[in-house]
């Protein structure tokens, strides 16, 4: 190999460790920092929810790409429904993205929680919960609660939580629980959540703004 190839080799070789470096870095931080603010405030257990807590339901399709319904969507009202009837909050925030007519998280989570029998002066819609973080934000400076219990999937309901500690806010996480689910959409959730973690630290370190703010909202008492 001519010297010139050599080092340009040399370069990219060099260049492609640091890379993975930096992103391992990025990873370990993101971890340790959601460990820290989150670690032994999640729970399946609705009663290691704190009483009078605001619920925020965060919010997910509740249909796969291929039409069937969505363990994760379903999962969440399980949680969500168990979380009321024990009486530990006073409504429940359900959050999420209201992109088009047909698509409606919010609209989706309070019909079902409905149809469960919570009462509908209970569910509070967030329409502009694109993303985790805006949701947790929203919770607090839009609908004025200090003291959340966060529901969703272990791994993301423990990332809202880190959230909502870095902001000062009172916070556990209830898991739900998700069926059905084979290795390979585990591992793709997995991979989701690690980046997810790392743009959770971006916007916490540089004050990240939700994309929609608007008028306070009172929350029933």
């Amino acid at each position: 190999m001519k010297p010139v190839l050599r080092r340009w080799s040399r370069m990219a070789l060099l260049t492609a460790l640091a890379m993975v470096a930096v992103v391992a870095l990025l990873l370990a931080v993101a971890e340790g920092w959601t460990y820290a603010h989150a670690h032994g405030r999640c729970s399946a257990a609705v009663e290691d929810c704190p009483q009078g807590s605001v619920g925020l339901v965060l919010g997910c399709s509740k249909y796969l790409r291929g039409g069937s319904p969505s363990p994760f969507f379903m999962g969440r009202m399980d949680a969500a429904e168990q979380l009321w009837k024990s009486g530990r909050v006073r409504c429940l925030i359900v959050s999420g993205d209201n992109r088009h007519l047909s698509y409606n998280e919010p609209r989706d989570m309070k019909n079902e929680l409905m149809a469960r029998g919570v009462p509908a002066e209970r569910v509070i819609c967030d329409f502009a919960g694109l993303c985790t973080y805006d949701s947790v934000v929203r919770a607090q400076r839009i609908f004025g609660a200090e003291k959340l219990a966060i529901v969703s999937q272990s791994g993301h309901a423990v990332r809202g939580v880190a959230i909502a500690r870095s902001l000062g806010i009172e916070a556990v996480g209830v898991h739900a629980p998700l069926d059905s689910l084979g290795y390979s959409s585990l591992l793709r959730q997995w991979l989701r959540e690690r980046a997810a973690r790392v743009a959770m630290l971006f916007d916490l370190l540089v004050n990240h703004e939700p994309k929609h703010l608007g008028e306070p909202v009172n929350l029933p008492q």
